[in-house]
Protein backbone atom coordinates (compact mmCIF):
# COMPACT_ATOMS: atom_id res chain seq x y z
CA UNK A 1 0.00 0.00 0.00
CA UNK A 2 1.78 3.32 -1.24
CA UNK A 3 1.30 6.02 1.31
CA UNK A 4 -0.96 7.93 -0.70
CA UNK A 5 -3.32 4.83 -0.54
CA UNK A 6 -2.73 5.34 3.39
CA UNK A 7 -3.74 8.69 3.66
CA UNK A 8 -6.55 8.10 1.32
CA UNK A 9 -7.97 5.82 3.69
CA UNK A 10 -7.30 7.34 7.02
CA UNK A 11 -9.08 10.09 5.40
CA UNK A 12 -12.18 8.49 4.86
CA UNK A 13 -12.21 6.49 7.24
CA UNK A 14 -12.16 10.19 9.77
CA UNK A 15 -15.08 11.97 7.97
CA UNK A 16 -18.52 11.86 9.61
CA UNK A 17 -21.55 11.71 7.84
CA UNK A 18 -25.01 11.12 8.58
CA UNK A 19 -27.44 8.43 7.23
CA UNK A 20 -29.95 11.54 6.30
CA UNK A 21 -27.33 13.08 4.23
CA UNK A 22 -25.93 10.11 2.15
CA UNK A 23 -29.60 9.52 1.96
CA UNK A 24 -30.51 13.32 0.87
CA UNK A 25 -27.43 13.04 -1.78
CA UNK A 26 -28.86 10.08 -3.50
CA UNK A 27 -32.59 10.93 -3.47
CA UNK A 28 -31.38 14.38 -4.69
CA UNK A 29 -30.31 12.55 -8.42
CA UNK A 30 -34.43 11.56 -9.04
CA UNK A 31 -34.93 15.17 -9.49
CA UNK A 32 -31.46 16.56 -10.74
CA UNK A 33 -30.85 13.10 -13.15
CA UNK A 34 -26.95 14.92 -12.55
CA UNK A 35 -25.10 11.37 -10.98
CA UNK A 36 -23.21 11.61 -8.24
CA UNK A 37 -19.17 10.41 -7.29
CA UNK A 38 -19.48 7.10 -5.43
CA UNK A 39 -19.59 6.77 -2.05
CA UNK A 40 -16.63 4.51 -1.06
CA UNK A 41 -14.79 7.21 -2.49
CA UNK A 42 -15.39 9.55 -0.19
CA UNK A 43 -16.44 6.94 3.21
CA UNK A 44 -15.69 4.10 4.58
CA UNK A 45 -18.91 2.27 5.68
CA UNK A 46 -19.83 -1.47 7.13
CA UNK A 47 -22.54 -3.12 5.03
CA UNK A 48 -24.59 -3.00 8.05
CA UNK A 49 -24.26 0.94 8.00
CA UNK A 50 -24.96 0.73 4.26
CA UNK A 51 -28.45 -0.78 5.01
CA UNK A 52 -29.28 2.04 7.65
CA UNK A 53 -28.39 4.06 4.46
CA UNK A 54 -30.82 2.60 2.30
CA UNK A 55 -33.53 2.24 4.64
CA UNK A 56 -33.74 5.61 5.53
CA UNK A 57 -33.50 6.74 1.03
CA UNK A 58 -36.36 4.41 0.76
CA UNK A 59 -38.38 5.34 3.80
CA UNK A 60 -37.89 9.00 2.31
CA UNK A 61 -38.14 7.93 -1.33
CA UNK A 62 -41.54 6.24 -0.76
CA UNK A 63 -42.94 9.40 1.04
CA UNK A 64 -41.38 11.94 -1.58
CA UNK A 65 -42.83 10.24 -4.29
CA UNK A 66 -45.82 8.83 -2.88
CA UNK A 67 -45.38 5.41 -3.96
CA UNK A 68 -45.17 2.69 -1.70
CA UNK A 69 -42.80 -0.31 -0.91
CA UNK A 70 -43.82 -3.13 -3.05
CA UNK A 71 -41.17 -5.57 -2.52
CA UNK A 72 -37.62 -6.54 -2.36
CA UNK A 73 -34.55 -6.68 -5.55
CA UNK A 74 -31.93 -8.82 -4.56
CA UNK A 75 -28.49 -8.49 -6.61
CA UNK A 76 -25.01 -10.51 -6.45
CA UNK A 77 -26.73 -13.86 -6.32
CA UNK A 78 -23.54 -15.79 -7.78
CA UNK A 79 -20.20 -16.51 -6.31
CA UNK A 80 -19.11 -15.08 -9.63
CA UNK A 81 -20.49 -11.59 -8.74
CA UNK A 82 -19.40 -11.65 -5.00
CA UNK A 83 -16.13 -12.55 -5.98
CA UNK A 84 -16.15 -9.33 -8.29
CA UNK A 85 -17.12 -6.87 -5.21
CA UNK A 86 -15.85 -8.72 -1.94
CA UNK A 87 -19.12 -9.93 -0.88
CA UNK A 88 -19.57 -12.78 1.25
CA UNK A 89 -23.68 -13.20 0.22
CA UNK A 90 -26.06 -11.54 -2.14
CA UNK A 91 -27.18 -7.79 -1.62
CA UNK A 92 -30.85 -6.65 -1.79
CA UNK A 93 -33.15 -3.43 -2.39
CA UNK A 94 -36.49 -2.33 -1.98
CA UNK A 95 -38.98 -1.97 -4.64
CA UNK A 96 -41.81 0.74 -4.94
CA UNK A 97 -45.11 0.51 -6.92
CA UNK A 98 -43.84 2.93 -10.01
CA UNK A 99 -40.50 0.68 -10.15
CA UNK A 100 -43.02 -2.45 -10.84
CA UNK A 101 -44.38 -3.08 -14.48
CA UNK A 102 -46.62 -5.89 -14.82
CA UNK A 103 -46.78 -7.56 -18.61
CA UNK A 104 -45.32 -6.47 -21.64
CA UNK A 105 -44.18 -3.53 -20.67
CA UNK A 106 -42.44 0.14 -23.04
CA UNK A 107 -39.92 1.95 -21.30
CA UNK A 108 -38.19 5.31 -22.85
CA UNK A 109 -34.11 4.70 -22.71
CA UNK A 110 -33.77 8.60 -22.17
CA UNK A 111 -36.05 8.66 -18.71
CA UNK A 112 -33.26 6.05 -17.41
CA UNK A 113 -29.50 6.97 -16.18
CA UNK A 114 -27.24 4.10 -16.80
CA UNK A 115 -29.39 1.42 -17.32
CA UNK A 116 -28.76 -2.67 -17.67
CA UNK A 117 -30.94 -5.74 -18.36
CA UNK A 118 -31.22 -8.94 -16.26
CA UNK A 119 -33.37 -11.78 -16.53
CA UNK A 120 -34.67 -12.86 -13.74
CA UNK A 121 -37.79 -15.00 -11.97
CA UNK A 122 -40.14 -12.86 -10.46
CA UNK A 123 -41.99 -14.51 -7.10
CA UNK A 124 -45.72 -12.79 -6.30
CA UNK A 125 -46.21 -13.79 -2.93
CA UNK A 126 -49.99 -14.93 -2.36
CA UNK A 127 -49.65 -14.79 1.78
CA UNK A 128 -47.65 -13.24 4.07
CA UNK A 129 -44.54 -15.50 4.41
CA UNK A 130 -43.30 -16.43 8.49
CA UNK A 131 -40.09 -14.66 9.62
CA UNK A 132 -37.53 -16.96 8.20
CA UNK A 133 -39.23 -18.77 5.47
CA UNK A 134 -37.42 -21.81 4.04
CA UNK A 135 -38.28 -23.22 0.49
CA UNK A 136 -41.04 -25.42 1.25
CA UNK A 137 -43.38 -22.58 2.59
CA UNK A 138 -41.82 -20.15 0.35
CA UNK A 139 -42.94 -21.97 -3.11
CA UNK A 140 -46.54 -23.15 -1.44
CA UNK A 141 -47.17 -18.83 -0.93
CA UNK A 142 -45.62 -17.91 -4.36
CA UNK A 143 -46.68 -17.16 -7.98
CA UNK A 144 -43.44 -17.30 -10.25
CA UNK A 145 -43.42 -15.32 -13.28
CA UNK A 146 -41.10 -14.65 -16.15
CA UNK A 147 -39.23 -11.28 -14.93
CA UNK A 148 -37.06 -8.49 -16.75
CA UNK A 149 -34.81 -6.40 -14.13
CA UNK A 150 -33.35 -2.82 -15.48
CA UNK A 151 -31.23 -2.06 -12.76
CA UNK A 152 -30.10 1.77 -12.84
CA UNK A 153 -27.84 3.84 -10.24
CA UNK A 154 -27.53 7.07 -8.93
CA UNK A 155 -23.98 7.52 -9.49
CA UNK A 156 -21.74 8.08 -12.99
CA UNK A 157 -19.99 5.63 -14.56
CA UNK A 158 -21.00 2.97 -12.12
CA UNK A 159 -20.89 -0.83 -13.61
CA UNK A 160 -18.69 -2.31 -12.97
CA UNK A 161 -16.69 -0.01 -10.48
CA UNK A 162 -18.93 0.38 -7.50
CA UNK A 163 -17.69 -1.20 -4.52
CA UNK A 164 -20.00 -3.41 -2.09
CA UNK A 165 -20.90 -0.53 0.04
CA UNK A 166 -22.27 2.22 -2.95
CA UNK A 167 -24.70 -1.27 -4.27
CA UNK A 168 -26.32 -1.07 -0.99
CA UNK A 169 -26.68 2.38 -0.07
CA UNK A 170 -28.68 2.70 -3.88
CA UNK A 171 -30.80 0.36 -3.27
CA UNK A 172 -29.62 -2.37 -4.67
CA UNK A 173 -29.17 0.20 -7.71
CA UNK A 174 -32.91 -0.42 -8.21
CA UNK A 175 -34.15 0.81 -11.40
CA UNK A 176 -37.39 -1.27 -12.86
CA UNK A 177 -38.56 -4.24 -12.69
CA UNK A 178 -40.87 -5.94 -15.64
CA UNK A 179 -42.87 -8.90 -14.57
CA UNK A 180 -45.19 -11.23 -16.61
CA UNK A 181 -49.27 -11.33 -15.53
CA UNK A 182 -48.95 -14.91 -16.28
CA UNK A 183 -47.37 -17.18 -13.76
CA UNK A 184 -47.19 -20.51 -12.00
CA UNK A 185 -47.80 -21.69 -8.12
CA UNK A 186 -47.41 -25.45 -8.81
CA UNK A 187 -43.69 -26.07 -9.63
CA UNK A 188 -41.23 -28.22 -7.38
CA UNK A 189 -38.53 -27.05 -5.91
CA UNK A 190 -36.40 -29.49 -8.48
CA UNK A 191 -38.87 -28.07 -11.24
CA UNK A 192 -37.47 -24.46 -10.61
CA UNK A 193 -34.36 -25.65 -10.19
CA UNK A 194 -33.99 -26.89 -14.38
CA UNK A 195 -35.52 -23.55 -15.56
CA UNK A 196 -34.13 -22.61 -18.41
CA UNK A 197 -33.88 -19.24 -20.13
CA UNK A 198 -33.40 -17.71 -23.64
CA UNK A 199 -33.14 -14.11 -24.35
CA UNK A 200 -33.85 -12.45 -27.48
CA UNK A 201 -33.41 -9.00 -28.34
CA UNK A 202 -34.93 -8.12 -31.69
CA UNK A 203 -35.44 -11.51 -32.61
CA UNK A 204 -31.97 -12.32 -32.47
CA UNK A 205 -30.88 -14.86 -29.27
CA UNK A 206 -28.21 -13.11 -27.18
CA UNK A 207 -27.64 -15.31 -24.15
CA UNK A 208 -29.15 -18.77 -22.49
CA UNK A 209 -29.09 -19.32 -18.58
CA UNK A 210 -30.03 -21.37 -16.64
CA UNK A 211 -31.42 -21.44 -12.71
CA UNK A 212 -28.84 -22.95 -10.67
CA UNK A 213 -26.50 -19.13 -11.72
CA UNK A 214 -29.04 -18.20 -8.71
CA UNK A 215 -27.86 -19.77 -5.84
CA UNK A 216 -28.23 -22.88 -7.07
CA UNK A 217 -32.30 -22.02 -7.07
CA UNK A 218 -33.85 -18.99 -7.43
CA UNK A 219 -36.06 -20.07 -4.59
CA UNK A 220 -32.78 -20.30 -2.30
CA UNK A 221 -32.17 -16.59 -3.15
CA UNK A 222 -35.85 -15.49 -1.73
CA UNK A 223 -35.04 -18.16 1.20
CA UNK A 224 -31.43 -15.85 1.86
CA UNK A 225 -34.00 -12.50 1.93
CA UNK A 226 -35.89 -13.80 4.45
CA UNK A 227 -33.27 -14.95 6.85
CA UNK A 228 -31.59 -11.39 6.10
CA UNK A 229 -34.53 -9.24 6.91
CA UNK A 230 -34.95 -12.12 9.89
CA UNK A 231 -32.48 -10.51 11.41
CA UNK A 232 -34.49 -7.36 11.50
CA UNK A 233 -37.67 -8.84 11.99
CA UNK A 234 -39.08 -8.36 9.21
CA UNK A 235 -40.64 -10.85 7.21
CA UNK A 236 -42.09 -10.75 3.61
CA UNK A 237 -46.06 -10.25 2.93
CA UNK A 238 -49.02 -10.87 0.66
CA UNK A 239 -48.79 -9.04 -2.49
CA UNK A 240 -45.00 -8.45 -2.40
CA UNK A 241 -42.56 -8.85 -5.48
CA UNK A 242 -39.50 -10.42 -5.16
CA UNK A 243 -36.97 -10.50 -7.86
CA UNK A 244 -34.64 -13.35 -7.43
CA UNK A 245 -31.67 -12.81 -9.48
CA UNK A 246 -30.40 -12.89 -12.66
CA UNK A 247 -29.74 -15.49 -14.84
CA UNK A 248 -27.00 -13.61 -17.02
CA UNK A 249 -24.55 -11.74 -16.35
CA UNK A 250 -25.89 -7.90 -16.99
CA UNK A 251 -25.95 -6.47 -20.64
CA UNK A 252 -26.23 -2.67 -21.24
CA UNK A 253 -29.83 -1.70 -22.07
CA UNK A 254 -30.32 -0.37 -25.51
CA UNK A 255 -33.03 0.11 -27.78
CA UNK A 256 -35.20 -2.59 -29.47
CA UNK A 257 -37.54 -5.49 -28.24
CA UNK A 258 -36.11 -7.59 -25.76
CA UNK A 259 -37.61 -10.92 -24.68
CA UNK A 260 -37.04 -13.12 -22.31
CA UNK A 261 -38.57 -17.11 -22.83
CA UNK A 262 -38.31 -18.76 -19.15
CA UNK A 263 -38.93 -22.76 -19.73
CA UNK A 264 -41.77 -23.91 -17.20
CA UNK A 265 -43.08 -20.39 -17.06
CA UNK A 266 -43.59 -18.28 -20.66
CA UNK A 267 -42.32 -15.36 -21.37
CA UNK A 268 -41.99 -11.48 -20.91
CA UNK A 269 -41.19 -8.75 -23.38
CA UNK A 270 -40.00 -5.38 -22.88
CA UNK A 271 -39.62 -2.78 -25.73
CA UNK A 272 -37.18 -0.09 -25.33
CA UNK A 273 -37.73 3.92 -27.05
Amino acid sequence: MTEQTKQTKQTKQTKQVSNEALATQLLAVHESRNPIDFISQRYELTAKQAYEVQEVYADARAKQTGKEKKGHKISMTSPATQALFGAKEPAYGTLFEDTIHTGDTELELASMMSPLLEPEIVFVLKEDLSVGAEEGEILEKSVLSAGIEVPDSRFADWFPKFQLMDLICDNGVTGKVVVSDKGRDDLTLAEVEQIKLTLVHDGKEVGTGFATEVMGNPVTSVAWLTRKLADENKYLKKGMIISSGTFLSPIPLGKGIFEADFSQLGKVKLQVF
